[in-house]
């Protein structure tokens, strides 16, 4: 169903439910009701025109698409199908490199990162051995004092508790030969017990201190275990950022090379193409010299005839021209000739030509007509057929001499058909099929590509179609 028949179905749907709404709102609970089912069908005729006037956007869209598909193909026609796809993979490969390169930055920003964090645990990890190293030393240091303390102490003790009875220890007091000599041994004697008293006190003190010393060397150790496991961690993640950015920079190589490649292809293809569009151009040109040809020899004859039989061509022509003027044609050759196909739609004017991947200029000597394979193609006036053959770069041709037409002489050719529908030497009318679109030739798709020459010349087609 189309826009135009949707939209007063939906009208009259709506006007319908209004009616009907509205009097059951008007038994129920008045008009409010019926304004509020009024307000529900405007929102959702608001959503049909808003998807409407999407779809109307998206088709626009697809018919400038197209276009530019088909003004692409008309640039492009006499270019080799290989040359068009390796010119259109050059351009893809190019639209991708940036987004590999991107890839390829990114992954080689993830690996610097990597690297980064594992310089900086290295570090972490460097200190804390060298602490643990540190605290080892210390202990062992400390150990080495205990040892000598311990020594110390014992050493006071043998020789305070030499002998060990109650006597010897009385004999200090009792025993002493003389008052100075009491007071010798019992000033030696309270001095070994301080110092052994002082010792034991700085034998607990290391002891608490390595102690202390061994809780915090037991966390840097677990801490250093935990670096170490990071670092490996980080080794391995390191080790995949690598291995990506390498598959990233393969991907990107590999893109580079194929749209290198691409390009060299199409250099090596130039001169190819060049030599191959002269040889078009040079097999063009004989038709172009054969419809001169043709001018020249009709002119001559039309010199070399009689007054009577110029006077009877020139009543024929006059009459075929009123004839034209009674089937919409006129007195000149604009307007006697009709357009080509039945639904016209032109994809390609005459005139100059830039070639997309050669950057060249050239003439496009005719108008294309979007014709998809199979459409029919049909004499734009009456006429004689010249030939209908195959043409080197135009594929089948169907030349049709329309002879004088509002005092020129005028011909017209009908390229790249897939078949032909008449032979040469046959007469036509206006509005005759004559073969179906194609691609052949030098074609890159199915159109109807449309030449006409006046006086023997090539003439822009819009000129005389109307």
């Amino acid at each position: 169903m189309t826009t135009e028949t949707r939209r007063p179905l939906i009208l009259i749907i709506a006007v319908l439910l209004t009616a009907v709404l509205g009097g059951l709102a008007i038994g129920l609970a008045g008009s409010a009701v019926a304004d509020d089912y009024d307000d529900e069908i405007d929102k959702y005729q608001d959503q049909i025109d808003k998807a409407e006037d999407g779809l109307a956007d998206a088709n626009a869209d697809k018919s400038a698409a197209q276009n530019r598909a088909e003004e692409l193909e008309s640039a492009l026609e006499d270019t080799d199908a290989k040359i068009v796809d390796a010119a259109q993979k050059v351009e893809d490969l190019e639209a991708q490199v940036p987004a590999l390169q991107k890839a390829l930055d990114d992954a080689q920003a993830a690996v610097d990162a990597a690297v980064v964090q594992q310089g900086i645990v290295a570090d972490k990890l460097d200190a804390a051995e060298a602490q643990d190293e540190a605290i080892t030393e210390q202990i062992a240091s400390d150990e080495e004092k205990v040892d000598e303390l311990e020594s110390l102490v014992a050493a006071i003790a043998r020789e305070s508790y030499k002998g060990g009875t109650a006597e010897e220890s009385l004999g200090i007091v009792f025993g002493a030969a003389d008052e100075d000599e009491f007071v010798d041994e019992f000033t030696a004697q309270q001095s070994a017990s301080r110092v052994q008293a002082s010792t034991l006190a700085e034998l607990d003190e290391l002891a608490a201190v390595n102690r202390n010393r061994g809780a915090r060397q037991e966390a840097v150790r677990e801490y250093i275990t935990e670096l170490k496991a990071q670092a490996d961690q980080l080794v391995e993640e390191r080790q995949d950022k690598e291995a990506e950015a390498q598959e990233a920079k393969k991907a990107l190589d590999a893109k580079v090379d194929e749209a290198a490649d691409a390009k060299a292809y199409l250099e090596s293809q130039r001169d190819e193409y060049l030599a191959q569009q002269a040889e078009n151009d040079r097999a063009q040109q004989e038709i172009a010299d054969q419809v001169a040809a043709l001018y020249q020899a009709k002119k001559k004859a039309e010199a070399g005839k009689s007054n009577a039989e110029d006077e009877k061509a020139a009543a024929e022509a006059k009459a075929a021209e009123e004839a034209a003027k009674g089937s919409g044609g006129a007195s000149t050759a604009f307007g006697y000739f009709a357009y080509p196909t039945k639904n016209v739609h032109i994809t390609s004017t005459y005139g100059m030509r830039y070639h997309p991947i050669f950057h060249y200029w050239r003439l496009h000597a005719g108008t294309d007509f979007r014709a998809y394979c199979g459409t029919p193609i049909y004499a734009s006036a009456p006429g004689t057929v010249q030939w209908a053959k195959s043409v080197f770069g135009l594929g089948n041709q169907v030349m049709i001499d329309h002879g004088k037409v509002g005092g020129d002489y005028v011909m017209s050719s009908y390229n790249h058909l897939s078949s032909f529908a008449v032979s040469s030497g046959q007469k036509v009318s206006r509005g005759q099929l004559v073969g179906y679109s194609g691609t052949t030739g030098s074609s890159t798709a199915c159109h109807l590509h449309f030449e006409t020459w006046v006086n023997g010349v090539h003439a822009n087609p819009m000129s005389l179609l109307g």
